[in-house]
């Protein structure tokens, strides 16, 4: 993940992103994501990074390199959901390369709404990154119990 403040690498090291929410972004190449299939509705897209912005925190950004006006609105759910643990449902998970479980940063792509009990998280469809040699990719887990929409906050 990277905090805003802490982007200023070696110039070759660096990709310039411009982004509309959140400015010029300076990125270390080392803190790239490729997700080779890239994400459900833009498999073109194969390149992100995870920011991190202070005032919108526990949600992070997930932004593509390519076309930074695409950039999702992620959080990790184990600490709202602590019985979810798609990496039990998920088969392929040695396509990430994972042989360590600690090495594993789960997500959820984030629905923002007007109020707390509007926003919704995706538990159906999980993005597990292997933060060890920065590969990901979005699951679309089968079970019913799963849902896209699951409220995160119960009114």
């Amino acid at each position: 993940m990277i905090k805003m403040e802490k982007q200023q690498k070696e110039k070759g090291n660096t990709v310039n992103l411009s982004t509309e929410k959140f400015g010029n972004l300076r990125i270390a190449k080392e803190n790239i994501l490729t997700f080779e299939n890239g994400m459900l509705g833009f498999e073109d897209l194969k390149q992100f990074v995870i920011i991190d912005i202070d005032e919108c925190l526990p949600f992070e950004w997930l932004v593509s390199v390519k076309d930074p006006s695409v950039a999702f609105p992620i959080l990790n759910p184990m600490p709202f959901f602590t019985d979810y643990n798609p990496a039990e449902s998920i088969g392929d998970l040695l396509s990430l390369g994972i042989k360590d479980a600690k090495n594993v940063e789960v997500f959820c792509t984030v629905t923002l709404g007007n109020s707390p009990t509007d926003v919704t998280i995706n538990l159906k469809g999980p993005i597990l990154i292997n933060m060890k040699n920065k590969t990901g990719k979005q699951f679309v887990l089968t079970e019913d119990y799963y849902n896209l929409h699951h409220p995160l906050v119960r009114a």
